[in-house]
């Protein structure tokens, strides 16, 4: 369960660097997260990277499309899609580039599909993530009317079919679309098994997409970045690589098109990111005590809030709206909110607040509905852009705004560098801002990862308490009970069954039903994967284990101890 062995998925492979994350102290965890960040721009093993000649090749061909695009928007259209992190993703970079096109008068024609619609921008809806035919039938939606459409479908595991459907259609309509994938695993080990209702495997749609890229009629890009530091958290590494590709792309383009005098290096552009990495880790004690207030708090049964302005806010309630799914966090746990809310947003199907106290996000819905609760065990973190010449953000924090608690991490982004590195003052002045919502990024990535982590959600590297909400979380579900029982697949899906259906013996008939129904009975349902852990180990009713996880939460500890004793 350590080393990656070659075989499966690398974007669901155990890091070995942080196998002992979980137990480190959080100047230790701060350290293990930069190291694996750094893995994004130097490279994993063998495998090509994001610098490798081949992946900048491909980021060029897409550039190319994209600037045909852009030159006549009113036949084309760039359209991003995804599930989870990759659809969010897909939604801030079709809405940060439609804003720089309109603001120099000039037509928008990005856009986003996303597994759920937006209401997946927010809250879990994962299960959509199943359905080919969902994200066949929201392609057609955004690009009907369109004669020159480039899709770029985002699964960083090349997994999801909610794209493979997408990139499918693409397919069969090669007049009208360029279909692009883009994802983190080699091709090879794209995923084989059998898609309900569908008569088509991921990675029969990654072989058709190969045949058109020898015709330079789709593409393909696919860095490998290296596990991440959670195993299977796509929303740190593979997510931060998403959008440091995505963006280098669409600037590319943006600049070739309206820019030509200026000189333009790919691989220099991506190396501004890594300088940005290198600025915010620079402050490690920040970080630390950041992560140590916000494990304090979730510990106690308080809450973290992000409350920040302009882009900052979104990358903010991204990652809030990522706890749930990933670490079976209430909706409570962490959440985020932005200036003017959905005005600010510009998402396709506008003000969702009606659906719920989880989807009202504005900084006037903070102070009417969050500030008056606020207790000094809940933990505020407010990003505060600078309004000097030389871009600057701070991170001013504390338990219930207490101005005798706060911590500050200022962070000062390495605009001399960045402006020799690019060699073109022309490119720090347009896309300055996206360094600063990578920043924002990492530091909201330790903090609610640190934080999950000091809470008891993880052991060794491995998320045991995830929500098993759709057909990726199910299989993960099983992947993590066979990894520490030792039991062959058959029998630890049979303990994960046991636990969702509440029973110590499995009818024929639940024995028999479909995944989607399992998944169904799953979601909202919480404790699903340690209950069926700590069944197996003990060899213990059901009820018994449950028993357990009330009194001692702590999925690590309560292991240990068991392992302890074998």
């Amino acid at each position: 369960m350590s080393a990656y062995d070659g075989r499966g998925s690398v974007t669901e492979a155990s890091n070995q660097m942080t196998e002992n994350i979980d137990v480190a102290s959080p100047l230790e965890f701060i350290s293990m997260l930069k190291v694996c960040d750094e893995e994004i721009f130097s490279g994993w093993k063998e495998y090509k990277g994001l610098f490798h000649d081949s992946t900048l090749a491909v980021i060029d061909r897409v550039r190319n499309v994209a600037a045909s695009v852009l030159k006549d928007p009113s036949n084309g259209l760039v359209v991003l899609s995804g599930c989870g992190t990759s659809g969010r993703l897909a939604y801030m970079t079709a809405r940060s580039f439609n804003s720089k096109l309109s603001a120099n008068g000039i037509e928008p024609c990005f856009r986003y599909t996303i597994a759920g619609g937006d209401k997946a921008l927010f809250t879990s809806q994962e299960s959509p993530e199943d359905d080919p035919y969902s994200g066949i039938k929201a392609l057609q939606r955004v690009s009907a009317g369109k004669c020159n459409v480039l899709l770029i479908g985002i699964t960083c595991g090349l997994s999801a079919p909610f794209v493979a459907g997408q990139l499918d259609y693409c397919l069969q309509n090669l007049n009208i679309f360029t279909p692009v994938l883009l994802g983190f695993n080699p091709t090879c080990l794209a995923r084989n098994l059998p898609i309900e209702r569908w008569n088509k495997t991921f990675l029969k749609v990654v072989e058709a997409l190969k045949i058109a890229q020898a015709e330079n009629r789709a593409h393909i890009l696919n860095p490998v970045v290296g596990p991440e530091q959670i195993t299977g958290s796509s929303r740190m590494k593979s997510g931060t690589a998403t959008k440091i590709l995505l963006e280098t792309i669409f600037a590319s383009a943006y600049m070739s098109v309206f820019h030509p005098d200026v000189v333009w290096h790919t691989d220099r552009f991506m190396n501004a990111y890594s300088n940005i990495c290198g600025c915010v880790y620079s402050h490690p004690d920040a970080l630390a005590e950041l992560v140590t207030t916000a494990g304090e708090s979730l510990k106690n049964r308080g809450h973290i809030y992000y409350i920040a302005w302009d882009t900052l806010g979104l990358v903010s309630i991204i990652d809030a709206s990522e706890c749930p799914p990933t670490y079976g966090a209430s909706l409570d746990d962490v959440r985020g909110f932005v200036e003017d809310g959905f005005t600010f947003m510009q998402n396709d199907e506008g003000n969702l607040s009606g659906l719920g106290k989880h989807f009202r996000i504005s900084s006037d819905d903070f102070t009417r509905d969050v500030l008056p609760t606020l207790t000094d065990l809940d933990f505020v973190i407010a990003y505060i852009k600078g309004k000097s010449e030389v871009l600057r953000s701070t991170v001013r924090v504390g338990p219930a705004l207490r101005p005798s608690a706060d911590i500050y991490m200022p962070l000062c982004l390495p605009e001399q560098e960045i402006r020799s590195l690019c060699g073109n003052t022309v490119l720090w002045k347009e896309w300055s801002y996206l360094f600063s919502e990578i920043a924002c990024k990492w530091i909201c990535n330790a903090v609610s990862t640190g934080a999950h982590i000091l809470k008891g959600k993880v052991y060794r590297n491995i998320m045991v308490d995830l929500r098993v909400s759709n057909n990726k979380l199910f299989h993960r579900a099983v992947g993590i009970i066979e990894r520490f029982t030792q039991l062959p697949k058959n029998q630890a899906q049979s303990f994960l069954l046991m636990s969702i259906y509440n029973t110590d013996r499995l009818t024929n008939e639940q024995e028999a039903s479909a995944i989607a129904s399992h998944i169904e009975v799953a979601t909202p349902q919480e404790k699903i994967v340690p209950c069926a852990l700590l069944t197996a180990f003990l060899e213990c009713p059901i009820a018994e284990a449950k028993q357990i996880l009330s009194e001692e939460p702590v999925i690590r500890t309560v292991v240990s101890k068991i392992l302890e004793r074998q």
